[in-house]
């Protein structure tokens, strides 16, 4: 039943995927400035595309020989599996990068402003019900034809393999789209189809690593439960999955519930179908939870994390470019200047970190006190099971801030109110709510994996003052800033590439390559990692791991408020490094626990 459930639900999911993007289509304004905006956004985005094959194929091929010699031939296999679930979803999902920047400008300069915010919003949704429906057809198939000690044993290479594909479109996505906005021309518009991409492919990372961390936890859900004869290790790792099902039809519902309100506020309602998501996501958890699990607790752990969520991210509007705080805190640009203008948002972006991290942590010891170590893993999967909903907003930003810069291009001189200022401003009020949420299910999937690197590594304490645990703690905190630091340079390195290829029509470089510059991001994020393992053994690894989630969650939360140069080292592609480098521990943990480390 279980099994009709999850693939019923995927079902849906994809089938009013493909409606939205045919109806998307439909509402391109056809004329011929429309078709030849059409034609570059569709080349920019095989452009983008064309340079990740070589460079994922050359990843993936030498993980899976290290995994099959050193870890077994099985965890080889599925680690391609996971990989080609999180490219095909991430691929599909994509289809909708070209009409979603398009068919909202083109409808928004022919003065019907209302229609191309609901566009927008709908859009954006399409990249979440592809990605969270896909991978729930991929998750169901291992989880539901894998008995549990197979399934633990095997589920960790999965998730790596889908964090190596999400590492790579979202750090070259990123750099792909920044150089974009720095190198941009007067009469050109700045490509976010990177930037699209690159959230996508962090949602199905998260998606993917929340279940698998909860498939590894079910074991303790089990022992912590008092009531042992009423449901097995097998039921508590499958029960994430019909919460996934169920966030399905709930964002559904959810993403028809925008109508595109203008008034003083073009955002104005935006977040009205999380909110009706989230109500029947946790009433269906709710019946789920006592049917399978035979209490409601675990359902609660769940929507500790929703509420959560939900509430950083209506808070973070406040502390957004466009938001009270930011306005009353930052002084007059022109009379302060640029660089003391940046100085005073990244210091209104590192104050924000307290609402967020206060929130989550209360969420988190509310799951933890309901059900242990597997509580903070249904947290994490009740935030993710919100994915596609979530992405609708996340969506609407970065479409939104396209289709403005499109809509200043095809109508310049438009009278009041302008199209593209229109669109501009919901992208500026809705920028933050997406990224937040999106960090904030990135950082309690961080902590659901690290509690399960402690369990599979049967090691729940640590002595803080040993050198194994020092050294990790401190290399930990040490990568994750000298990958922000990475991420922001690959974005300058990248716009010089793009600069000179616009200046020169003739410039025979046909590929941007956005790689160069992140190069060193994959070395640090597979090598840093077994570097702590080899040094201080598990030790080295649990410790290595709980300072890099700290220490990025502070990080990431700082840059989403930080302005747009900042932010776009923070939720897709910070935080996908930090997930990789979790998942990386947890495949080649066994190796450590068998051989230790030098200390």
């Amino acid at each position: 039943m279980l099994k009709i459930i999850t693939l019923v639900c995927a079902l849906a999911g994809l089938l009013t995927a493909i409606l939205l993007e045919s109806w998307l289509r439909s509402r391109i304004v056809r004329n011929d400035k429309s078709a030849d905006t059409y034609a570059e956004v569709k080349s920019r985005y095989s452009e983008f595309w064309s340079i990740q094959y070589v460079p994922l194929v050359i990843m993936l091929a030498l993980i899976s020989v290290a995994l099959y010699f050193f870890v077994g031939h099985l965890n080889a296999a599925v680690f391609i599996g996971g990989a080609v679930l999180c490219f095909v979803s991430v691929l599909a999902g994509s289809l909708t990068v070209v009409t979603g920047s398009i068919a909202p400008s083109s409808i928004a300069v022919t003065g019907d402003i209302r229609n191309a915010l609901k566009t927008s919003y709908r859009s954006g949704a399409v990249m979440g019900l592809f990605v969270s429906s896909i991978a729930l057809v991929g998750l169901g198939v291992l989880f539901f034809f894998l008995d549990a000690n197979h399934l633990i044993g095997l589920i960790a290479s999965f998730a790596l393999g889908a964090s190596v594909v999400s590492l790579c479109l979202g750090l070259s996505g990123t750099a792909f789209s920044g150089a974009y906005s720095l190198t941009v021309k007067s009469d050109d518009f700045t490509d976010y189809s990177g930037m699209f991409i690159g959230s996508g492919a962090d949602q199905v990372e998260t998606y993917i690593l929340s279940a698998c961390s909860a498939a590894l936890l079910a074991v303790v859900g089990v022992d912590n439960s008092g009531v042992m004869s009423t449901f097995s290790t097998t039921s508590a790792a499958r029960y994430p999955l019909i919460v996934f099902a169920a966030g399905i039809i709930a964002s559904i519902i959810g993403v028809m519930t925008y109508r595109g309100r203008i008034l003083k506020n073009p955002a104005a309602g935006l977040t009205s179908g999380n909110f009706a998501a989230a109500v029947l996501l946790i009433a269906a958890s709710a019946y789920f939870s006592k049917s399978i699990l035979e209490d409601y607790i675990y359902a609660a752990c769940a929507a500790a994390g929703i509420v959560a969520a939900l509430v950083s991210a209506e808070i973070s509007k406040a502390y957004s470019a466009d938001g009270i705080i930011f306005r009353r805190t930052l002084p007059d640009i022109k009379r302060i200047g640029a660089s003391q203008s940046l100085m005073y948002s990244l210091s209104i972006g590192m104050i924000s970190v307290v609402i967020p991290a206060a929130l989550t942590t209360g969420a988190m010891v509310i799951a933890y006190q309901l059900a242990s170590f597997y509580g903070i893993a249904l947290a994490a999967v009740g935030i993710n099971a919100m994915a596609a909903v979530n992405a609708a907003v996340r969506g609407f930003s970065i479409n939104t801030a396209s289709a403005s810069d499109i809509a200043s291009l095809t109508d310049p001189d438009a009278e009041s109110p302008n199209p593209a200022d229109v669109l501009l401003t919901a992208s500026a009020r809705t920028d933050a709510i997406g990224k937040t949420y999106s960090s904030i299910a990135s950082y309690v999937t961080l902590v659901a994996m690290f509690t399960a690197l402690s369990v599979v590594a049967n090691n729940s304490s640590t002595n803080l003052l040993s050198t194994p645990v020092y050294t990790g703690m401190m290399t930990g905190a040490v990568s994750v800033f000298v990958c922000a630091g990475l991420i922001i340079r690959s974005i300058r390195l990248t716009s010089q590439v793009l600069r000179g290829r616009l200046s020169d029509s003739d410039d025979p470089e046909k590929r941007i390559t956005a790689l160069r510059g992140l190069f060193p991001i994959y070395v640090i994020a597979m090598l840093v990692p077994l570097a702590s393992g080899a040094v201080g053994g598990v030790n080295g690894l649990i410790a290595f791991v709980c300072s890099a989630a700290i220490t990025g969650m502070c990080v990431i939360f700082a840059f989403n408020n930080s302005g747009r140069f900042f932010d776009r080292t923070a939720t897709e592609t910070l935080g996908t490094v930090i997930k990789l480098m979790v998942a990386v521990t947890l495949v080649f943990a066994p190796v450590f626990m068998n051989f230790g480390g030098i200390f």
